[in-house]
């Protein structure tokens, strides 16, 4: 009897793996850690609403995967999900990462949600790539209208780290600006710049703002050098550098003339969100931006499963590419025929007592 009762209570379950994947070690691994922990946030609400998928109890679990920032890393991290049998994939972070993992999530059918924000990611024609969020052409967009309108620039200087996310958002941010003058453009490498030189090339220049496109391996050597210089230039970055923790690593250089981007919701625009940090806080402590995206992105990817009553990616893909779903952060959450998510948001922010802060204003 006890076996049959045992029997009876597992066929009513189904397990669910999801990939979360994202860089858990080195310079980046703040990112990684906040996307891992939102999506456990999710998790966890999940499994204790007794989520059901088919009539049957849901039980979602994280297979979660560091991809060292580095395409090849984050290949290698994609055939191991795919061999643990993932229903679906959490990632990459990095652009260049995403776009090297992608064609084999799409080889073997399985569904990839990602943050990173480099066009190209949604633009190879794989029907199982999806943005949850805005991308450079959208951020660019935003950016630009900061430096050109809300700053009223009159000299920029654009910096980029030979990143596929650094050159691109760099590019979109150059195209979109409206200056009297065209902005100076220079590329880097993070491990062998000699950013003092660069610094005085760029107070040389006379240039009353900089825009950086890139990580804070470049990022954060670079603004310490402008500082250090005595350079007072507005520092505007895009969402690989708009964390607290680039605060701290900036060590009092990012002061009131550092601006930067977020493309996501905060929690605080809906009233869903407060519950939200409350559970990730008591977990956790103060959420990452990046956090919110992942939580939503869970949320997002088992009401698919749900709604298409089946965990296996080839039913449910059809759903998640034309359903509509409420993302408890950013609302109502939707994907265009590329994958790219409908009315993405933008958020800039300016480092206020070593907070940042939203400046809606400036949008």
């Amino acid at each position: 009897m006890a076996a049959l009762l045992l029997l009876g209570a597992c066929s009513r379950q189904v397990t669910v793996k999801i990939g979360v994947v994202a860089p858990m070690s080195g310079p980046l691994a703040q990112y990684g850690k906040d996307i891992a922990n939102g999506a456990q946030v999710a998790v966890d609400e999940l499994n204790s609403d007794h989520f059901s998928i088919s009539r049957k109890r849901a039980r979602f679990e994280l297979v979660v995967e560091d991809d060292k920032a580095s395409p090849e890393e984050g290949k290698a991290a994609a055939k191991r999900l795919i061999d643990a049998g993932v229903s679906a994939v959490f990632g990459h972070f990095n652009s260049g990462v995403s776009i090297a993992a992608a064609p084999l999530y799409a080889e073997a059918g399985i569904p990839q949600l990602s943050v990173s924000t480099n066009p190209k990611y949604t633009r190879m024609g794989l029907k199982t790539a999806f943005r949850i969020t805005a991308d450079d052409i959208q951020q660019g967009a935003a950016l630009a209208r900061l430096i050109g309108e809300k700053l009223r620039t009159k000299s920029l200087y654009v910096v980029d780290d030979r990143t596929t996310f650094g050159v691109g958002i760099a590019d979109e941010v150059e195209r979109g600006v409206k200056l009297k003058a065209p902005p100076v453009r220079e590329s880097v490498d993070g491990k062998s710049a000699d950013f003092a030189q660069l610094a005085k090339k760029i107070t040389d220049a006379n240039a009353d703002a900089v825009f950086f496109g890139g990580d804070e391996a470049a990022g954060l050597p670079l603004l310490k050098a402008l500082r250090q210089a005595g350079s007072t230039a507005k520092f505007i970055v895009a969402d690989a550098m708009c964390d607290v923790s680039t605060l701290k690593g900036a060590g009092g250089s990012a002061n009131s003339n550092y601006y930067c981007s977020i493309a996501g919701v905060p929690p605080s625009w809906l009233s869903s969100g407060i519950g939200f940090m409350d559970m990730y806080k008591a977990k956790f402590g103060p959420p990452g931006a990046y956090s919110t995206l992942s939580y939503d992105g869970i949320h997002v990817l088992a009401q698919a499963m749900q709604e298409a009553g089946s965990v296996k990616p080839e039913t449910y893909l059809p759903v998640l590419a034309k359903g509509s779903f409420s993302g408890k952060i950013q609302g109502a959450i939707e994907f265009d025929g590329k994958g790219d998510i409908k009315d993405g948001t933008v958020v800039i922010y300016q480092a206020i007592g070593g907070q940042l802060v939203e400046q809606r204003n400036l949008l």
